[in-house]
C-alpha cells in the first residue's frame, strides 16, 4: 500500500519542521488573539491554508510524499473554503472530515521520522512538538464531526456551535494535556470516550517522546 512508506530524515527540507511548527503556532496560539471583527472564520482558514502549505514543503523532497501529500491536500483545500461561501453543515463536516485525513497522513510520516532517527537535532525536536500540536488539532476536528453527527455530545457555556472551531481546539488541548478546566465536558458516553483515549495519547506520547530522545542522546554520547 502506498501510505506505507517511511518518510526518511533526507526526505525533510531544511527549516521544514520548523516552518510547521511555527504554522500550527499561528493556528493554536495567535490566531486566538485576533480581534473578532477580522477573524470571522476567514482568518482561521488563512492560517490552515497555510499550515497545508507548510506541511507540503515538509514532505516536498521527496516525489512519492510530494505526490500522496498533494492528492490529499487538494480536496482539504477546496473543502477547506466550501464552509465560507456556503454556510451548510454538510460542508462543514466535509470540511473537518478531510483535515482529518491529511493530518493523520502528515502525523503518521513525522512520527515515523523521529522514532527511526539515530541521533537528536533541531529539526528531530521541531517535528516532536509538531506532532504533539498536530495531535491536539486533530482532536478538534474529531470532536467537531462528533458534534455534527451527534448534536449535544459536549455541553458547557464556552460552547459557541459546530461552525467555530476555535472552541473545539481549545477543548482538545485542554483535554490532550489533562488539564480539565470544566467549562465545556464530554456529555456523552462516546464524547467521554474520544476525550479519555485523547489524553490517554497525550500522555503516552510524551512518556514514550522522552523515553525515545533520552536513549538516542545517550547512544550519541
Amino acid at each position: 500500500m502506498i501510505f506505507l512508506g517511511a518518510l526518511r530524515y533526507a526526505d525533510v527540507p531544511r527549516f521544514g519542521f520548523a516552518m510547521l511548527l511555527l504554522m500550527l503556532m499561528t493556528v493554536v496560539v495567535v490566531f486566538p488573539f485576533m480581534p473578532n471583527l477580522i477573524r470571522a472564520g476567514f482568518m482561521l482558514k488563512v492560517s490552515l491554508s497555510m499550515l497545508l502549505i507548510a506541511s507540503l514543503y515538509t514532505l516536498s523532497q521527496s516525489r512519492k510524499f510530494l505526490v500522496i501529500t498533494g492528492v490529499l491536500a487538494f480536496p482539504t483545500f477546496i473543502t477547506l473554503w466550501l464552509p465560507v461561501l456556503y454556510d451548510r453543515r454538510a460542508f462543514v463536516f466535509l470540511d473537518n472530515m478531510t483535515n482529518l485525513l491529511f493530518f493523520s497522513y502528515v502525523i503518521y510520516e513525522v512520527v515515523v521520522l523521529i522514532f527511526s532517527a539515530k541521533r537528536v537535532n533541531r529539526n528531530i525536536i521541531y517535528g516532536s512538538m509538531c506532532v504533539y500540536l498536530l495531535l491536539g488539532l486533530q482532536g478538534a476536528f474529531i470532536y467537531t464531526l462528533l458534534e455534527l453527527w451527534v448534536p449535544g455530545s459536549l455541553s458547557g457555556e464556552g460552547l459557541s456551535g459546530v461552525h467555530d472551531i476555535t472552541t473545539f481546539i481549545y477543548f482538545s488541548f485542554v483535554t490532550l494535556s489533562t488539564l480539565g478546566y470544566g467549562d465545556i465536558v464530554p456529555a456523552t458516553r462516546g464524547a467521554q470516550a474520544l476525550t479519555s483515549m485523547e489524553a490517554l495519547i497525550g500522555q503516552f506520547y510524551l512518556t514514550v517522546l522522552v523515553a525515545r530522545l533520552v536513549g538516542i542522546h545517550i547512544s550519541q554520547r
